[in-house]
């Protein structure tokens, strides 16, 4: 069986986490060329697919000795029991599978689950002075920013992305359905780029008046005294729409201003082995006199991606 049936299995399974109302204790996943998923319920047999066990509640006694096991931990999934999956398997699934039960975690949250990512040479800078990014990331890591897209209900980026970079931030590169775009960012930018790249309405957050743009949707929410929008305020904004977990996809301001405002849960550096010397800072965070004030993650692990490696780190703060 190939990884795109594994893949298949994960998108049903995130479609069917969001839609649940039900508290998920265990869930079993049948991969194949057609693919089953069974909430707190025993499976099905099927001899000809490749049957999965995700243990949600670590107090639930389930157990099923044709299965692969896993036991969710956040957003880390660990191998407990291993039947008939080769390694390759178990890697794709222990790095994509946690992200397709996050509507679990922002049920719990009442808001958004956010995860951002980075592709940053080893000087941690982003672009050059000039603005050019591409291309920092390998092709490895370019597939799986769009993996990620694809397990995400909605995305996020500022102003400055908009208009510098002109993104579709559609699903292109896999298989799966293009989350909902989100933009923080003035009544002046340009959404040609995202009109064209879509019919779906864009999310436009801002604090001013309702610019009447096409094919878009404008939601005002209040803005501090520097005419800044609370983060805690879109991923709670987001929930109320139904949408989960977004991808804050940039820029460096955006991103700095969520990790801040400590509104980001989970967060991947893709590590490309370049040195700058000069360029855009990944993260513009306020100064900070200790090393003790520096952001930490209560988690972390460092990921191969192809011939380079990604940082995953976890932070919670609920």
């Amino acid at each position: 069986m190939s990884l795109e049936n594994y893949w298949q299995g994960l998108l049903l399974l995130k479609q069917t986490i969001a839609d649940t109302s039900e508290a998920v204790r265990f869930c079993f996943i049948n991969f194949g060329d057609t693919c089953e998923v069974y909430l707190n319920r025993l499976p099905v047999p099927d001899p000809q697919k490749s049957l999965v066990l995700v243990i949600v509640d670590q107090d639930a006694d389930i157990q099923h000795h044709k299965a692969t096991s896993f036991l969710l931990d956040n957003t880390v999934l660990v191998l407990d029991y291993e039947y008939q999956l080769d390694e390759e398997v178990i890697d794709f699934l222990a790095t994509y599978m946690p992200y397709c039960f996050l509507p679990l975690q922002a049920r719990k949250r009442q808001r958004a689950v956010a995860i951002t990512h980075f592709a940053q040479s080893l000087d941690g800078k982003i672009a050059t002075s000039q603005g050019d990014s591409k291309w920092i990331g390998n092709d490895d890591n370019l597939i799986h920013a769009h993996r990620m897209r694809a397990l995400c209900s909605s995305i996020l980026i500022g102003s400055h992305t908009l208009n510098y970079d002109h993104p579709s931030l559609t699903v292109r590169l896999v298989e799966g359905s293009n989350p909902r775009r989100v933009v923080l960012c003035s009544t002046e930018s340009d959404f040609s780029s995202l009109q064209s790249g879509s019919d779906n309405p864009v999310l436009v957050i801002g604090s001013g008046d309702d610019p009447c743009l096409k094919n878009t949707e404008y939601v005002q929410l209040a803005a501090d005294k520097d005419g800044k929008v609370a983060c805690t305020d879109i991923l709670k904004l987001l929930f109320e729409k139904g949408l989960y977990t977004v991808y804050v996809e940039g820029g460096s301001a955006t991103t700095s201003s969520f990790l801040a405002q400590k509104s980001i849960d989970v967060l991947q550096l893709h590590i490309a082995p370049l040195i700058f010397g000069s360029g855009l800072d990944s993260f513009t965070l306020p100064e900070i006199s200790s090393v003790s004030d520096a952001v930490e993650f209560d988690r972390f692990y460092f990921k191969p991606v192809g011939d380079t490696f990604m940082f995953v780190g976890e932070m919670h703060h609920d």
